[in-house]
């Protein structure tokens, strides 16, 4: 009887204080509530009318199952790209870790292409991903009005951001001045790539996912500002005007005597 009630007032003596939370698990991190418009780029399973299906495998920590792109072939310099991807989350990612999206060139220049959204700044960046989850990652690519080549290729992956090292003297005046600085502060690091384990890849840190033809002639605009650049040679550069007064080419020339 002693002891029943000795238990009594332990349980009485909890619900007057409040008992001790057990303490969270390492990993926890609270996510952040999800709206309607975020929710519905949350799937179960990968739809089955994908327009280019694919499978790329980045590092085993996520999944490339395809995406949707219009348009699909051709991208004028100066147009607009839609483009859907389709990624699946199949293990933890570290907190930094991004998608990332760039434009290669058969030369080996990488454009970037700015990406928002949810999946890339917002509530379903890959760090609140859920394992088995599809996320859909959407985004509008500007193609460079002066973009020089014949075709391109898209790029996707993973990549976490490049470390900020310590500002130092040097390293302050070295930014003023546009340069590097001679000795760089220790501890700075680069971006850090997911590798492409299989599927297709740039064989360097990205999955190669289309190529697209822009109807531009290699070198044509190098060419037409060449042209530009002779023509304003000859013509020793642009006519200066006075004030009130008509450019030595403009005047008009006097009359000639009737013969």
């Amino acid at each position: 009887m002693r002891i029943k009630a000795l238990a009594m007032g332990i349980v009485a003596l909890c619900a007057a204080v409040g008992c001790a939370q057990a303490p969270a698990k390492e990993g926890d991190v609270e996510k952040p509530e999800l709206g309607a418009a975020d929710k519905a780029l949350v799937l179960d399973e990968a739809p089955s009318d994908i327009p280019h299906p694919l499978y790329i495998d980045f590092n085993g920590k996520a999944e490339l199952l395809g995406y949707a792109l219009e348009p699909a072939s051709v991208a004028a310099p100066g147009s607009k790209l839609s483009l859907k991807l389709y990624w699946r989350s199949t293990a933890k990612l570290d907190a930094g870790y991004l998608p990332f999206t760039e434009l290669l060139t058969p030369d080996g220049k990488r454009i970037p292409v700015d990406g928002g959204g949810p999946v890339r700044k917002g509530a379903l960046v890959p760090a609140n991903w859920e394992p088995s989850k599809i996320y859909v990652d959407e985004l509008e690519i500007s193609v460079p009005a002066d973009i020089d080549v014949a075709r391109f290729s898209i790029v996707v992956g993973f990549k976490s951001e490049p470390s900020a090292p310590e500002e130092t003297p040097e390293a302050d005046d070295a930014k003023k001045a546009d340069k590097k600085p001679e000795n760089p502060p220790e501890g700075s690091f680069g971006a850090v790539y997911l590798s492409v384990l299989s599927g297709p890849s740039d064989s360097k840190h990205g999955g190669l996912i289309a190529t697209l033809q822009t109807g531009a002639t290699p070198g044509a605009l190098r060419a037409q500002l060449a042209k530009g650049d002779k023509a304003d040679k000859r013509g020793g550069g642009a006519i200066k005007r006075l004030p009130g007064k008509l450019p030595v080419s403009a005047k008009p020339r006097p009359a000639q005597p009737a013969q």
